[in-house]
């Protein structure tokens, strides 16, 4: 996320929006709070919330409750990432926290207690957390009982209504929550989003969806959401719409190339090998390959799960970085 401010705050040049507005990131499928902390720590340091400082909070709630949480430092060690070498800028940020799992909620909200506990009105950094799922549609869902209880539990995901245990969890899609967040706004003049992240268990289809007029209006400099084809293909709990088992079933090239008729340009980003890979011969490869403009005209394969990085084209120095980093492949 190096110098991510500094493409953002030339995206939204004078000559690109009316009036200057805080950075807004929405981290859809937050779990522990690594991305937002990410953020954070990118667009403001010097509000000094950052994955550090989160797994100290996390460990120290912990330790109150005397037990310990799985996979606290995040699952890919997010806590040990690099910091932003500025440790003083403070600016105007908007990070918005959906995590449907009312455990999860919970330790989330005596992070921020601990973290940010005099988020100022008038400016500054604001870390908003909500209890929400993002879906296609606003109302309630049945969600996985793995919900209530456990922290950061990758089971806490949509099941069928009816499913023994379930427990009901509000949803919203992307663009009702920026209409009513956001009431100057409207269906036709949403808020500019500088990130849209997703990480929705293999349901991100279905919050891209409910994000149509946020996207089809190019309000989203970026969009990230996670590729995750074998969820769907587990044993005991199949669950996603990607894959060959999705329900229903969504491909990436059907979605990638919707967000190419709308003016984004899409890129794969790879799950590099860890070092128990490359010990068993895993080979390192680019992170980053383009998909837009049949760089990419099958279903990839991918171990695990990969990230999918888009950028609006009316942002001409966002897009432009991504081509600059990618590597063009023909499949």
């Amino acid at each position: 996320m190096d110098h991510i401010d500094t493409l953002f705050a030339d995206a939204t040049s004078p000559t690109t929006t009316s009036q200057p507005q805080p950075y807004l990131v929405l981290d859809i499928g937050c779990n522990k709070g690594y991305t937002s902390a990410d953020f954070l720590d990118a667009l403001s340091p010097g509000t000094n919330m950052n994955p550090q400082t989160l797994v100290t909070a996390i460990r120290a709630i912990a330790k109150e409750d005397n037990t310990k949480f799985d996979r606290d430092g995040g699952v890919c060690n997010d806590s040990k990432k690099a910091l932003n070498r500025d440790r003083s800028t403070v600016r105007d940020v908007e990070v918005h926290c959906f995590e449907p799992s009312p455990a999860t909620y919970d330790m989330l909200k005596r992070a921020h207690a601990k973290l940010m506990p005099k988020e100022d009105d008038d400016g500054g950094a604001k870390w908003f957390i909500h209890n929400k799922g993002l879906h296609s549609t606003n109302g309630e869902m049945a969600w996985h009982s793995a919900c209530a209880h456990a922290v950061g539990d990758e089971l806490c995901t949509i099941v069928d209504e009816g499913t023994s245990d379930a427990i009901t969890v509000p949803v919203v899609t992307v663009d009702k929550f920026l209409e009513e967040t956001y009431p100057s706004s409207s269906s036709s003049e949403l808020p500019l989003v500088h990130m849209l992240k997703i990480d929705a268990e293999g349901l991100d289809p279905a919050v891209l969806q409910g994000s149509m007029n946020v996207l089809t209006q190019n309000r989203a400099i970026m969009v990230m959401f996670e590729f995750n084809p074998g969820l769907s293909e587990k044993g005991d709990h199949p669950h996603g719409m990607w894959g060959r088992n999705g329900n229903p079933r969504v491909t990436l090239m059907e979605v990638t190339s919707w967000l190419d008729d709308i003016g984004y340009d899409c890129y794969l980003d790879t799950h590099l090998p860890d070092e128990n890979e490359k010990n068993k011969g895993v080979l390192e490869a680019p992170g980053l390959y383009r998909i837009t403009g049949d760089c990419m005209s099958k279903e990839p394969s991918v171990r695990g799960w990969a990230n999918v990085v888009c950028a609006s084209r009316k942002y001409g120095n966002v897009a432009e970085r991504l081509l600059e980093l990618a590597t063009i492949v023909q499949t």
